[in-house]
């Protein structure tokens, strides 16, 4: 059995040339694998009906949208971070993005700018800068435009005491910022706040639901069953002026023994808005990140209509996959009317002989009977196809040692990563050390090219592609983005990858998506996945995923009003749990459609 990718629930929540071993009579080596006959699609050898490749339409917005972050301080290395983060959610949106630290504002920068973000990462940060220092000016001259222009604002965290401050002591526009908002800060409350209220919904603020090796959790309050609540600060406000503000969101204590008041979360005051806390920190599948994400379109004023898609993908089918159970499969899929992609390994590697009594093997998808059932569903517009990688592992050479040829497991495709080098440590956690070539997007480039000419040979175009296990480096992810602009998938991002020093340099973020992302960083349109898949047999010290789990996220996700709910399955799961997903999220309200549809 091969292991699942259990290793997201760890990274997400926080964050060659192949050398040839045919045989001498260049045939496959004998396996120890049996394949049944193949079945014969019907129409297959007629007429093409695949689903149509999507093409992202490039942006002609003239909506300008500006993010200020903090840099100096213990957390000032977090703002570029948090503002990435916001960039890829506000690429949600046919508009035009623009990040950069705040002391490099300008007077009157924001006349151009429909609203303007500020991330206030770290606390009292003016005390940072000397009186006329050209950074505090920077802050002073945000301030100023703030409270003199006809803008939309949304300052999220810290320091809203600093503007309410300068707002009164410079009497801007001959008013305070409390009569212009109806609100007021109030003071930083270290009260536990860990639930927050959305639309009804209860999600979590700041909790790690699962407590996996390697997850940080120091300071955190342990909830009970390795669940850890870790954003526990909130700034607090008042609302002076009820008739001038709306309270979006509420944020509360489920902590035993706490006394903690039912307070504002996301606020808005005029064309003011205010987040009280950072949206980003502890994230997971069921946080308030999702609320803020919604709230995105009011506060941008683009109201994106209520819709709630969901989409499948099967995940891992390469040539040795066992066809009986993927057409037992993909017939209950087409039977039930879901629509659904494949994620497709070109090419079938076991470098160690694991499953085929020791002898090397290697084995493309287009020489292999899968394959032709593969092509009948593509022809058919039964499934769309995503290219999930090449191989699905890494090794430089088959005369490399097998420690090298691990990556980490055993280099057989499915399990080992294909653009990072990974070491499992002994207490189960991972260490993510580099991307593999030295980062080289011509070799990812040519390495994904290969992959793509395999399934060429089945006539099979596929419309996206999947890193195996979600990651990749940062100049790879830029190397396959001209070949594949769309990426179904969480992804890796990698804030400091100017920095000189290698371990500083690779330190990634893993971010997910509710909804679809027209533009993130790297150019890449998005195409999510966001509610996990099943897994029973957890790799050692992770949790389990069960159905219950992946429906209730799906639940959970309903607050975002254009959210799509997608998850992955494997193809030796069966039928029955496929079937539990599917009906709970049907009873949740969600359409199935095919992945392409979502791109515009």
């Amino acid at each position: 059995m091969k292991k699942m990718t259990q290793l997201l629930m760890l990274i997400f929540i926080s964050f060659t040339i192949l050398g040839c071993y045919l045989d001498d009579d260049n045939t496959y080596p004998s396996s120890t694998n049996t394949q049944t006959p193949t079945p014969v699609i019907e129409g297959s050898n007629t007429v093409n009906n695949s689903i149509p490749i999507p093409t992202p339409t490039p942006s002609t917005s003239s909506k300008n949208v500006l993010i200020l972050y903090d840099t100096v301080g213990d957390f000032g290395n977090t703002g570029k971070t948090n503002a990435l983060f916001l960039q890829n959610l506000l690429g949600h949106f046919d508009i035009n993005i623009q990040a950069k630290p705040a002391i490099e504002y300008v007077a009157n920068e924001m006349d151009e700018d429909e609203a303007v973000f500020y991330i206030g990462n770290t606390y009292n940060v003016l005390a940072s800068y000397t009186d006329g220092s050209a950074e505090k000016n920077a802050y002073e001259n945000f301030y100023r435009d703030i409270g003199t222009k006809d803008k939309s604002i949304i300052w999220i965290n810290y320091n809203l005491a600093s503007l309410e401050k300068f707002w009164k002591d410079n009497n801007l526009n001959n008013t305070t910022f409390e009569q212009k908002t109806g609100l007021s800060f109030n003071r930083i409350a270290q009260l536990k706040y860990n639930r927050v209220k959305y639309k009804n919904i209860e999600l979590f603020k700041g909790v790690i639901p699962f407590s996996s090796p390697g997850a940080y959790n120091t300071g955190c309050i342990d909830e009970g069953n390795t669940q850890y609540a870790c954003s526990l600060e909130l700034n607090l406000i008042d609302i002076v002026d009820a008739n001038k503000t709306e309270i979006f969101a509420t944020t509360y204590s489920t902590i035993a023994g706490t006394t903690t008041p039912i307070s504002p979360y996301i606020t808005r005051g005029d064309k003011f808005w205010f987040v009280g806390d950072i949206p980003f920190s502890f994230i997971s599948e069921e946080d308030r990140y999702l609320a803020f994400a919604d709230v995105l379109h009011d506060m941008l004023g683009i109201p994106h209509t209520e819709s709630h898609k969901a989409i499948i993908r099967i995940e891992d089918v390469d040539a040795r996959t066992e066809i009986t159970k993927f057409t037992l499969l993909t017939d209950f899929m087409h039977q039930e009317n879901l629509p659904f992609s494949i994620a497709t390994i070109p090419q079938y590697e076991d470098p160690l002989g694991l499953e085929n009594k020791g002898v090397a093997t290697r084995e493309k998808i287009s020489d292999s009977q899968i394959g032709t059932v593969l092509k009948g569903l593509y022809d058919e517009g039964i499934a769309s196809i995503v290219q999930h990688g090449t191989t699905h592992e890494y090794y430089n050479s088959i005369n490399d040692s097998e420690s090298e040829i691990k990556n980490p497991y055993n280099g057989l495709s499915g399990n080992d990563f294909e653009f990072i080098r990974v070491i499992e440590n002994a207490d189960h956690s991972y260490s993510y050390l580099y991307p593999v070539q030295e980062d080289s997007p011509q070799w990812a480039k040519d390495r994904i090219m290969q992959g793509k000419d395999i399934l060429s040979e089945l006539g099979i175009t596929p419309f996206a592609w999947e890193p195996p296990h979600y990651m990749a480096g940062p100049n790879q992810y830029r190397g396959v983005q001209e070949i594949y602009p769309i990426q179904y998938a969480r992804v890796l991002y990698y804030p400091n990858e100017e920095s000189n020093d290698t371990a500083t340099k690779y330190k990634s973020v893993g971010q997910f998506f509710p909804f679809v992302i027209q533009h993130d960083v790297y150019g890449y349109t998005i195409v999510p996945e966001n509610i996990q898949n099943i897994v029973h047999n957890p790799n050692t010290d992770y949790r389990p995923l069960l159905p219950s789990d992946t429906i209730r996220f799906a639940q959970k996700l309903k607050v975002v009003r254009d959210g799509v709910a997608s998850f992955y399955y494997h193809p030796h799961l069966g039928t029955d749990e496929l079937k539990e997903i599917t009906d709970g999220l049907k009873n949740a309200g969600y359409t199935f459609v095919p992945a392409p549809s979502l791109i515009e």
